[in-house]
């Protein structure tokens, strides 16, 4: 009898953890799936807006792509419908382009508050004096980074969530990038962000690293070459492993750049972050404790900064910490002091503070390792911050670093349209802003009080103007 009710209890509790799986699992099928209509977000609430993966707003555009876990379109048409739109839009006014890739634990369902975030932060560019006439369009690329919706269960999904974030970038993303930079190089005045947050800065990397080397290599960089991948590829705390990013740097360090006036790609990063620090490098270690066999690789370029001794360049520590975390990638420190009611940021190089740029994390990685020398015009800028500017790994939308994001992708705007008569010039040279502490500063300064207003007041569940 105690028998028949231990195997009934056990049953029963099978059931439930089945049960609990069933239910907790985020859904697998794409959360758009109306086409366009003309003005089908005048009402941002009802259906006709909410399921269109084509969303056409008073003062922007919003557009989805949505992939399988396999990086595989849900449906090809509306992909082809979404770039034909933008390719319109481009036709008729010009594009500002803005690409945000979404990571761990969120997708494209209308609630997600990452989505919800990215509405607002298209609300606030959309203001930006320097658009002059041009339509401004953001792509929200979906994947399930969220897989289980349970509390407890779904952080155990680092593993395959990961697993997954890297074969959707090297699936179709690369192809939409790739096409939405064909359009993007129709007129010169054009610009193409693409913004990438943790597993989501992942999928960037794994899709445009490859173009980025290819470019290098062969001395592409100017823009009448056609040689780009987008304006900016912008990174933030990304949960990728710095051996992924191996070769690109050093296509960067053995190939000047020569026609390219801002940087290629931009890494942001904070200490505060526990989930890149801690969580990555215990994943990853496991992960790959029956996997791969490490090796120590011999680089010319691997240095301590400090002591100017050579260094093994040793795969267990490119494996286990992430781009965004990886010491000798480091070229910036960037810190906010909110003191006397302002907002003031400060941009240092890791040759002038090195200690600001030292291995922090569960890292064996010690003491001042570093690349180099850095060639004139380095396109790769790896910066590390602190709380001052993201409390922790989700904190990408606070208006400290939406400000210096925003005044990063204000100076490539302000670069490709310097030359219009409508270029409202502010006295500081457009170009590689990071290289001009002072520009930066000023612009960051300017922008930061109607940024931070604008935040806290557009409805964070509307794109209502």
């Amino acid at each position: 009898m105690m028998e028949h009710a231990s195997r009934n209890g056990s049953r029963l509790i099978g059931l439930i953890i089945l049960l609990l799986l069933v239910t907790g699992c985020a859904a697998t099928k794409p959360y758009h799936s109306k086409a366009w209509a003309a003005g089908n977000c005048s009402e941002p609430d009802s259906s006709d807006c909410r399921l269109s993966y084509y969303q056409e707003y008073p003062k922007y555009d919003l557009a989805f792509a949505e992939y399988t876990e396999r990086g595989n379109a849900f449906n090809d048409d509306w992909i082809a419908e979404v770039l034909a739109k933008i390719g319109e839009r481009q036709d008729l006014q010009g594009v500002v382009t803005i690409v945000f890739i979404h990571g761990w634990k969120h997708n494209a369902d209308e609630n997600d508050t990452n989505l919800k975030d990215f509405k607002k932060t298209l609300d606030v560019l959309s203001d930006s004096a320097q658009l002059i006439g041009r339509r401004l369009v953001g792509v929200y690329i979906g994947w399930r980074g969220l897989s289980i919706k349970l509390p407890l269960l779904k952080e155990l999904t680092f593993w395959d969530r990961k697993a997954v974030a890297q074969e959707v970038g090297k699936g179709g993303v690369t192809r939409l990038l790739l096409e939405l930079e064909k359009i993007d190089r129709k007129q010169s005045k054009n610009v193409l962000a693409i913004v990438g947050h943790s597993f989501g800065g992942a999928i960037a990397v794994s899709a445009t690293t490859e173009i980025v080397s290819e470019i290098l290599i062969n001395d592409r960089q100017a823009p009448e070459a056609g040689g780009a991948i987008g304006d900016a590829v912008i990174v933030l705390n990304p949960a990728i492993e710095a051996n992924q990013t191996l070769n690109m740097v050093e296509a960067a360090l053995q190939h000047s750049t020569t026609g390219q006036r801002n940087p290629l790609f931009y890494s942001i990063s904070s200490d505060a972050d526990r989930a890149t620090h801690y969580a990555f490098p215990i994943g990853q270690t496991i992960g790959l404790l029956f996997t791969w066999r490490q090796m120590d690789l011999e680089r010319s370029y691997y240095y301590d900064r400090v002591t100017n001794e050579p260094l093994l360049l040793r795969e267990e520590h490119l494996d286990a910490t992430t781009s965004g975390n990886f010491a000798p990638y480091l070229t910036h420190r960037l810190s906010m002091d909110y003191s006397g009611g302002k907002a003031n940021p400060t941009l240092r190089s890791c040759e002038a503070v090195p200690d600001a740029c030292v291995p922090k994390g569960l890292t064996t990685l010690k003491g001042h390792p570093a690349i180099g020398p850095l060639p004139a015009g380095y396109p790769l800028q790896f910066i590390k911050t602190d709380k001052t500017m993201m409390a922790d790994h989700n904190d990408i939308f606070n208006p400290a670093i939406l400000t210096f994001i925003y005044t990063l992708i204000d100076d490539v705007v302000r670069d490709t349209i310097s030359d219009d008569p409508k270029y409202e010039d502010d006295g500081i040279a457009p170009g590689h802003i990071l290289s001009r502490p002072n520009g930066l500063y000023t612009r960051f300064r300017q922008f930061y009080p109607g940024i931070e207003m604008k935040m806290q007041a557009v409805p964070a569940d509307s794109a209502n103007p």
